[in-house]
């Protein structure tokens, strides 16, 4: 089934039509969401309610993007209101970051934050736009197709958040254990 066939199919209630769609669709949908919610339970909820509203307003796809940025869109709208209800992950504020707490004197820290646990420290807006960019791989357009916003707030928005991120990454580990790192490097060479 082409996309277009699928559509004409989930608007006239086609249950094999809704069926494709949902296999073809539905492991990047429940992924995006269990990235951004970090929980498989919330995010399996969420994906069902996004293909229940999804089916029940395939009517209004007018085909302006892709099928699969309008359920992204959809997907995103469900968890960005779960995570407003639920209010459970910490938040960076505008020009503020949770400040990790400081070794004590001769202690180092040798722990570094991952990836993922710093996306979980930045506001829901800003670990929307980064797991839209860069682990599902949209494009500009297609981010402002799903944010519903220009494609030049995408790019402001996208700065504004690497920036939160590279500032939270850098307080995950010292100085130190960088330079400890390279002098190792050179060491073997």
């Amino acid at each position: 089934m082409t996309d277009a066939e699928l559509i004409k199919g989930c608007k006239c209630g086609d249950r094999e039509a809704q069926h494709e769609l949902y296999v073809r669709t539905s492991e990047r949908i429940y992924g995006l969401l269990l990235r951004m919610t970090r929980n498989p339970d919330a995010a399996f909820d969420l994906a069902q309610d996004a293909y229940l509203r999804a089916f029940s307003r395939i009517g209004q796809f007018n085909g302006d993007s892709s099928l699969g940025t309008w359920l992204y869109r959809i997907a995103v709208n469900e968890a960005l209101q779960f995570m407003r209800r639920r209010s459970t992950l910490p938040l960076l504020s505008e020009g503020s970051l949770l400040e990790a707490p400081a070794p004590s004197e001769g202690e180092c820290i040798t722990t570094r934050m991952d990836v993922n646990a710093a996306l979980d420290l930045l506001d829901t807006s800003d670990r929307t736009i980064l797991i839209l960019r860069y682990q599902e791989g949209l494009d500009y357009r297609e981010i402002a197709g799903v944010l519903d916003c220009a494609a030049g707030t995408v790019a402001s928005r996208l700065n504004r958040a690497r920036d939160r991120l590279r500032q939270v990454l850098g307080g995950g580990y010292e100085i130190s254990e960088e330079m400890a790192e390279a002098k190792h490097l050179t060491d073997a060479e």
